[in-house]
């Protein structure tokens, strides 16, 4: 009798160990989520502005998920429509520099801040995805403007870069620079800064709550989604990346893909720098402890033969 009453007390002490577990683990991932993606309203002197654009442009605002996201069209040229997507901890500004370049080679350009992020709607980002449903809903949007018989390619940076290539079958080229591949391995490893190897033991939550957030096809991988459409894409990567683990990376998955219009290239630079000219990086060398008097059209200033690279590959 001692003894079945001393199993039950060990069954019920791990029963209610393994569900402790499971809460903190649920709820840890919840509170790393919040934070994660809490709102980003962060503006440096450095950031380039809208009133820095020599092209035209014209602000224009859509929805997305119940939020509403500002956007701007920049340049007037009929070669085309380039959408650009920022990435997580960005704005458009960003890549103001590139935008006024395909406008200055005949292209109009339409850009966004995505959810929760400096001009747009949302208490927070959502989830790691979220770019991605917010890249849709723009899409949506210019299918009902003057814009809507142009040629859409897309032009997307580390989250972006993972938004463009998973909606890639929706234009007719698309660039993916610095992108990740599958959603959840990526947040793991971003929660590895934080807690160590023991967030990958946390992967199933993560996933739980990535879909929670964002949706059934939340923790679709960026591969997957090319292989489904047999879409256009140019995969760029940095020879060095310090925000994105290279196993993350989504060249680094070249043998799950399938899609035969994919192709990839390399270059010099780190995640957030592949597009910057050489004296834009000396110039953010030489002004690294500087925080005022900064030049940001030199500091913004773009590499054309990187960017004469990829108008070659969107007028294949």
């Amino acid at each position: 009798m001692k003894r079945r009453l001393l199993v039950r007390i060990l069954l019920i002490t791990l029963a209610a160990t393994v569900m402790l577990q499971v809460v903190l683990s649920f709820v840890g991932v919840g509170l790393f989520c919040h934070f994660f993606f809490a709102r980003y309203d962060t503006f440096c002197p450095t950031d380039l502005k809208e009133s820095d654009l020599i092209a035209p442009h014209t602000q224009v605002t859509f929805e997305s998920d119940g939020n509403t996201l500002s956007g701007l069209f920049i340049g007037d040229g009929t070669e085309g429509l380039i959408v650009i997507v920022h990435g997580l901890n960005s704005g458009m500004d960003a890549h103001f520099p590139e935008a006024e370049y395909f406008a200055a080679h005949g292209y109009t350009v339409f850009t966004f801040d995505g959810r929760g992020s400096r001009t747009s709607e949302g208490s927070t980002r959502s989830s790691i995805t979220a770019m991605r449903d917010d890249l849709n809903a723009a899409l949506d949007y210019l299918s009902g403007t003057a814009y809507s018989s142009y040629s859409v390619y897309l032009y997307g940076h580390s989250s972006g870069g993972y938004a463009v290539a998973a909606t890639a079958d929706r234009a007719e080229a698309t660039v993916a620079i610095a992108a990740f591949n599958d959603p959840v391995d990526l947040m793991c490893a971003m929660a590895d800064r934080y807690s160590g190897f023991l967030s990958y033991l946390q992967r199933p939550y993560l996933a739980l709550w990535n879909r929670i957030l964002a949706g059934s096809d939340a923790n679709e991988c960026a591969a997957d989604a090319l292989n489904l459409s047999g879409a256009r894409i140019l995969i760029i990567s940095p020879d060095r990346d310090s925000i994105i683990p290279p196993d993350c990376m989504l060249a680094a998955h070249a043998d799950a893909i399938t899609d035969p219009n994919a192709s990839y290239r390399t270059y010099a630079g780190d995640h957030s720098d592949l597009w910057l000219s050489s004296d834009a990086l000396a110039y953010r060398a030489e002004t690294a402890n500087q925080s005022e008097g900064i030049d940001r059209l030199r500091y913004n200033a773009v590499d054309t033969a990187f960017l004469d690279d990829v108008l070659a590959f969107f007028e294949g």
